[in-house]
């Protein structure tokens, strides 16, 4: 509330003007005063809507970023493991063919030593070694595999 014997007293000093209790420009003042209370009360409404809606629309904000990065993050995990699969895949198929190929030399070498009948002991400790090492390969391949497929 407005003190009106400050704003005489004020309007004394200032102006050297003395305003009676009852002087209609005081009813001014009352009537500024009130329209300015009704304003600042719609004002308040219109920010508290506005506040309100900036409030959903951040929600609804966070809820799609959310979203979105989910999806980003599924669809990098899927393509990660997807490549890791083609890398496992290539990978096994060239151990693969190294392992044919050790194996066909073992069987050529055991023939040949077979023929030969000389070498006998010597071409069977090669295709036991040579199968053990085949083995293992193996072994390492699934190994690898199975640790791609279970991350």
């Amino acid at each position: 509330m407005i003190d009106f014997d400050d704003i005489r007293k004020e309007v004394a000093i200032r102006h050297n003007v003395l305003l009676g209790k009852d002087d209609p420009i005081l009813v001014t003042v009352t009537v500024n005063e009130l329209v300015l209370a009704r304003y600042l009360d719609l004002i308040s409404d219109q920010y508290d809507e506005a506040n309100r809606t900036l409030t959903v629309t951040l929600q609804q904000q966070v809820e799609q970023s959310k979203e979105t990065a989910g999806k980003i993050i599924t669809d990098s995990a899927n393509y990660v493991s997807d490549q890791l699969r083609q890398s496992v895949a290539e990978v096994v198929k060239d151990v693969g063919k190294d392992l044919r190929r050790q194996v066909a030399e073992v069987q050529a070498a055991s023939r040949e030593a077979v023929a030969n009948g000389r070498d006998a002991q010597v071409a069977k400790t090669s295709a036991v070694v040579a199968a053990v090492l085949s083995g293992v390969a193996a072994l390492v391949a699934v190994a690898a595999l199975v640790v791609v497929l279970l991350k």
